[in-house]
């Protein structure tokens, strides 16, 4: 297939005319200017971009959407726990999935890092989703077994996928502290550990104030909430921690040594009130960074949104008081929910065009002219 169009191979730079063979699912070739023979997608006023990726998201609660005035703790158990007991019926999973797959897909989002439920069957319908729209998956069973209902605690434990299907990618996924007893942390770990290279371990962290204190009286000998995680082994290279809202310089040091990523979720942090996300302490760290739609907390699905609601929130912070705030250009914001989140999740041939990378594109087709404030009006 050969596609047509202005090529955003890099966001900071105007992009020039030009083409992209793609065969079996990747670029296999790039040229400037107009292509030798007629192109099936696209034309010369086409913008061609990587296709976004999501590094959080939970399926289950694709239809949970906009519940508001809670707290991050009474909002899971009043709206998020209910909506996935509903996943106990294997045709709900199916049905669900497809839906959050859809949206996802005309939303342009290519790829994702997903919660599901602590259901064998609930991985398996997502599979068996994934080979009808096959956007790029990171999907890990939920694993937990105190502080939610029981149909929702770890009784499908003991079956965790932990294998690689086609465009699919099984990960490791405590749901947080609270949820998690010293032994799912313990279990959790060594599920990574079996995998080959290490599994993803995604995982929540410092959400929100109350979450932090319950952590604080459920794991009273360890210094702090990251700490929790390190001492089980769960602060790795392939670590993602959602929020990561309320943390110590402590923490945010122990962060950066080990690797592990931060997913920033700014529409989601807004709406349940939880805290306006510290970006210049990610950087001053040298932490690395993501950003995630946090569906259904966040009520964003297209990720152009939660990449301006990034911007916005640094700039919220500017004009209450904080100094020094580094607000992050529009081509920052792109290169997030492209190449920087494809890095983030270990896809380091996604969210890029260039030969080799995969052919998961997007064929846009701008309603205005194109300036040098193309990547703003896009977003």
């Amino acid at each position: 297939m050969i596609v047509h169009g202005l090529l955003l191979t890099d966001p900071a730079r105007q992009p020039d005319e030009g083409w992209l063979a793609i065969d079996g699912g990747r670029i296999v070739e790039m040229g400037h200017g107009a292509p030798r023979e007629k192109a099936q997608l696209g034309s010369a006023r086409s913008i061609i971009t990587p296709g976004f990726i999501d590094a959080h998201i939970h399926l289950p609660q694709i239809n949970a959407i906009g519940c508001d005035g809670m707290e991050l703790m009474e909002w899971l158990d009043r709206v998020i726990y209910p909506a996935e007991m509903r996943w106990k019926d294997e045709a709900v999973a199916i049905q669900e999935s497809a839906t959050a797959y859809q949206r996802m897909l005309r939303a342009g989002t290519l790829g994702f890092a997903a919660f599901l439920t602590s259901h064998f069957h609930a991985y398996v319908a997502v599979v068996r989703v994934a080979h009808q729209l096959p956007l790029r998956a990171i999907v890990g069973q939920v694993m937990k077994d105190r502080h939610a209902p029981p149909e929702l605690l770890g009784h499908d434990l003991n079956r965790l996928a932990s294998s690689e299907r086609g465009r699919v990618i099984s990960s490791v996924n405590p749901r947080y502290a609270v949820a998690c007893s010293e032994d799912i942390l313990r279990l959790a770990a060594s599920r990574a550990r079996t995998l080959e290279g290490g599994a993803i371990i995604h995982t929540h962290l410092a959400e929100s104030a109350l979450e932090v204190r319950r952590v604080r009286e459920l794991f009273p000998d360890d210094e702090h909430y990251a700490g929790v995680y390190d001492r089980h082994g769960l602060l790795t290279p392939r670590t993602l921690l959602a929020h990561g809202i309320h943390l110590s310089r402590d923490e945010w040091q122990l962060i950066a040594t080990r690797q592990a990523v931060i997913v920033h979720c700014p529409t989601a942090n807004t709406f349940l009130r939880s805290g306006v996300f510290d970006l210049n302490a990610a950087r001053e760290h040298g932490v690395r960074l993501a950003l995630g739609s946090d569906i259904a907390a966040g009520p964003d699905i297209a990720m152009p949104r939660v990449a301006r609601a990034m911007i916005e929130a640094s700039k919220m912070r500017a004009m209450t008081g904080a100094r020094h705030v580094h607000v992050p250009t529009p081509d920052e914001a792109w290169s997030m929910i492209t190449r920087g989140n494809a890095d983030g999740l270990g896809g380091n041939d996604a969210g890029r065009l260039e030969v080799g990378a995969s052919g998961d594109v997007l064929v846009l087709e701008p309603a205005f002219d194109v300036d040098e404030h193309l990547i703003g009006r896009l977003l």
